[in-house]
């Protein structure tokens, strides 16, 4: 290893190009360790008393020059610089000023249970040491007083503020999850309060923690005075540690309370005295070991409580649990609380199961910013011995360490998350394991047997809309003929501009104002764009402007996210503006509930404004005697769901696979029967059956559509799973329009007709809780898993 060592006359030399460079700051911080060597340099010294002196530090200019007198006097130049300074006024000021600030943060930790006796002792010991001074810039500087005498500028001496806005902040920060970190002190603050700021509400509600390790209570005394921490030192995630146990303190923290995760990173702000620092890194690193071994003595003897827990001993329990001749079932489940919608769905599915008699405890997060860790698992799975893990879009091997390997698992896929329905994850499920949700048929394809999957759409939570009976006042708020809620205010036009607006390239932005221009005419002739549409319309586009190939990301976006949105934006609108057109002609009210509608260009004068999720929206349901549901997706989402469980009456604009679930079916039964497997040999086979259902299905793609660059047989099979709109409701091709004459005619016969609309939707409400519910949706996972779990131990007897 080569050592430099740089002379006295080098650093001089860089201290004379600083003073040219009229860094103050800089000049001032270094020159005090040229002085101690050289004190004589009379030209340096003075150069340093005007650098003092324009940062208004008029103390430090002052000591400069007595140093450079010593008792004796000498140099005439450092005398005519004491006679002109000596009189100036000082720029120090009185701690007292900043005792409001200090008394506030103390009361907020207090407030918190935090002892803050050290702080005030080590600062009414300590704080002689501590000299304030506010410089021309308006930036505090403090000196600090070391045991030998010396005065050093603390943290440093510089413009703090512009310091630390520049310094890099760890690069996690800005995705949704940074952190957690370790401050290995304060120095002045204002980089802790960044960080802090840029890490608050990264995802939802979640806030990383931060932990604070500071071993002189008194430095923290000089942040504590010069920053307003009220609010930041209320929050829960904010840890400090202070005194010269404070390593130890958090190690044992983190030891004792294993939810909380361990600091990603450690972060040193500010001047550190201490001779040797402490290694702090390898102090959580053997945090982390001794956690590791402390979940594997767990995993270990959790595991003997499932031990000889086999197929049969599963199969048998399930079986007699939902007969009714055994105890019912003991379900652990988990979720994030930095979810919205995954949140309130195992809410729901906690209140179903226990609806049908079993027992089920939910794991969450307990704060913002902790984990749901290893042993908070093992602890609930002593406690309760659960004989089911339920939890939405996760496989077993994503918990490793945490689930024993005999307990089932069943993973509700909400998601399809590609990253965890692999063929690599799937292939590591257990024999007792389960996944609802996803396709049956693709994730059978990757090696999964068939009686472990259901194809499930999620639920509405029945009860939820199963309120009391409207008030004369919420009736009266909420009663009109039509009306529609949805968010979704954003015309195609505006979509459009905002996503030409993303690309610089022009041939790009001329194939997405091709698009703009064509996809209407799709729409008009389809109603909705599925994959066939979607690649006519795209393939069109190309071909006027002469582009033969796309780069696969571009189009990737242009299909999923561009086409799919402007489609989706041009099928609401569109049918938004037949009812406002209708009401208009007929008299009726017609309400649009959500965010933006009050600056839509055709449709702003039916904004109702926005409609708060729950008791409002029940409201909104009940009393509007037509809801609509526009959505190209289709009819059985949550939305109608949600509405028709709370008792109201929808119509909806058609899309055509909604009335082609019993070809879908038919079709799936005949290549069964018939032995078919590909696409090729789907759409060459004569049979009269097949071709009549894939000519209702495919239309005019049956002939004309880029079958190669589709799976026929897998979409047929995936769509085919689940139940349809037409197969579900009796007389629902009457509460469907697909023209503004179509939906004049349904509204206009359904508001004459009251007893037909109480009918049908009472009728449909029928159907949503036998069928669409939460309740009897867990009912079918269950029944689902014990069927799946008594032919596996049949087959394995």
């Amino acid at each position: 290893m080569t050592t430099h060592t740089v002379s006295v006359d080098d650093y001089r030399a860089k201290l004379v190009k600083q003073i040219g460079a009229q860094d103050d700051y800089e000049f001032c911080s270094s020159v005090a360790a040229y002085l101690a060597v050289r004190p004589g340099d009379t030209y340096v010294r003075l150069m340093a008393v005007k650098s003092y002196l324009k940062l208004n530090l008029v103390e430090s200019a002052q000591a400069l020059v007595r140093e450079g007198l010593g008792d004796e006097g000498g140099d005439a130049q450092l005398l005519e610089a004491r006679t002109s300074i000596g009189a100036l006024p000082g720029s120090q000021r009185n701690w007292r000023e900043q005792a409001t600030v200090f008394e506030a943060n103390l009361a907020a930790l207090i407030d918190r249970g935090f002892d803050v006796s050290p702080i005030r002792a080590a600062w009414a010991r300590d704080c002689f040491r501590y000299e304030l001074y506010r410089d021309s810039s308006g930036e505090f500087q403090v000196r600090y007083l070391l045991g030998d005498g010396d005065w050093r500028w603390y943290p440093g001496l510089g413009r703090h503020s512009v310091v630390d806005e520049a310094r890099e902040l760890p690069d996690d920060i800005g995705g949704q999850f940074p952190g957690p970190y370790l401050f290995d002190g304060l120095g002045l603050g204002r980089y802790f309060e960044r960080a802090y700021r840029k890490t608050l509400h990264t995802f939802l509600d979640y806030s990383c923690a931060l932990y604070v390790i500071e071993r002189d209570p008194s430095r923290l005394a000089v942040a504590l005075q010069l920053n307003d921490w009220s609010e930041i030192l209320s929050d829960p995630r904010v840890l400090l540690f202070i005194g010269e146990g404070a390593e130890r303190e958090h190690c044992r923290m983190l030891l004792d309370q294993s939810n909380l995760p361990l600091p990603a990173r450690v972060l040193q702000t500010g001047a550190v005295f201490d001779a040797v620092p402490p290694d702090i890194a390898g102090q959580i690193s053997r945090v982390a070991e001794s956690r590791d071994l402390t979940v594997r003595e767990s995993l270990t003897e959790i595991e003997s409580l499932y031990a000889g827990r086999d197929i049969q001993y599963w199969a048998k329990r399930f079986d007699g649990a939902l007969r009714g001749s055994d105890k019912p079932l003991r379900i652990l489940a988990s979720v994030s609380r930095h979810t919205t919608f995954l949140q309130h769905s195992m809410r729901d599915a906690q209140r179903a199961f226990e609806s049908l008699g079993h027992s089920c405890t939910v794991l969450m997060e307990d704060t913002n910013h902790t984990t749901i860790g290893p042993l908070a698992y093992h602890m609930m799975i002593r406690e309760m011995e659960p004989d089911l893990y339920f939890n939405l879009d996760h496989l077993r091997p994503e918990f490793g360490g945490i689930i024993p390997a005999n307990l089932p698992v069943m993973t509700w896929d909400q998601d399809q998350l590609p990253q965890v329905i692999t063929k690599e994850n799937l292939a590591k499920i257990a024999p007792h394991d389960f996944i609802a949700g996803c396709s049956r048929h693709r994730c059978a394809s990757l090696g999964v047997r068939e009686s472990q999957l259901l194809y499930a759409r999620v639920p509405t939570c029945a009860e939820q809309f199963s309120g009391d009976p409207l008030s004369e006042v919420e009736i009266s708020k909420f009663t009109c003929d039509v009306s529609f809620v949805s968010h979704a205010s954003q015309t195609a036009e505006s979509f459009h501009q905002q996503e030409r607006g993303l690309f610089s390239d022009a041939a790009v932005v001329a194939l997405l104002d091709t698009l703009y221009r064509l996809v209407p005419g799709s729409v008009e002739r389809h109603g909705v764009l599925d994959r066939y549409a979607m690649s006519e319309v795209l393939a069109e586009a190309c071909g006027v402007i002469g582009v033969t190939s796309l780069d696969p990301e571009l189009e990737g976006r242009l299909r999923n996210w561009y086409i799919w949105r402007l489609v989706d934006r041009i099928f609401r609108h569109q049918a938004l503006e037949w009812a406002g057109q209708w009401a208009k002609r007929s008299g009726k009210s017609f309400r649009i509930y959500g965010n933006g509608w009050e600056n839509h260009p055709t449709l702003a004068e039916f904004a109702a404004g926005p409609v708060e999720n729950g008791r409002e929206l029940l409201c909104l349901y009940r009393a509007s005697k037509i809801n609509l549901q526009l959505m190209p997706a289709g009819f059985i989402h949550q939305r109608a769901m949600d509405g028709l469980a709370g008792g109201g009456f929808f119509m909806s604009r058609l899309v055509p696979h909604d009335q082609h679930g019993r070809s879908f079916a038919a079709l799936d039964k005949r290549m069964g029967e018939l032995g078919i497997e590909d696409s090729e040999a789907l759409l060459r086979h004569d049979d009269a059956q097949l071709k009549e259902h894939l000519a209702t299905i495919l239309g005019p793609f049956l002939e004309n559509g880029d079958h190669d660059a589709y799976d026929v047989v897998d979409w047929i099979r995936s769509t085919a799973e689940l139940s349809h709109p037409d197969q579900a409701f009796d007389g629902f091709e009457s509460i469907v329009f697909d023209s503004p004459e179509q939906f004049a005619v349904r509204a206009d016969f359904f508001l004459a007709h009251e007893a037909a609309r109480i009918e049908m939707a009472a009728g449909m409400r029928r159907v949503v809780v036998d069928q669409f519910s939460y309740r009897s949706t867990m009912r079918e996972f269950l029944e689902a898993l014990r069927d799946h779990l008594v032919l596996s131990a049949t087959k394995s007897a």
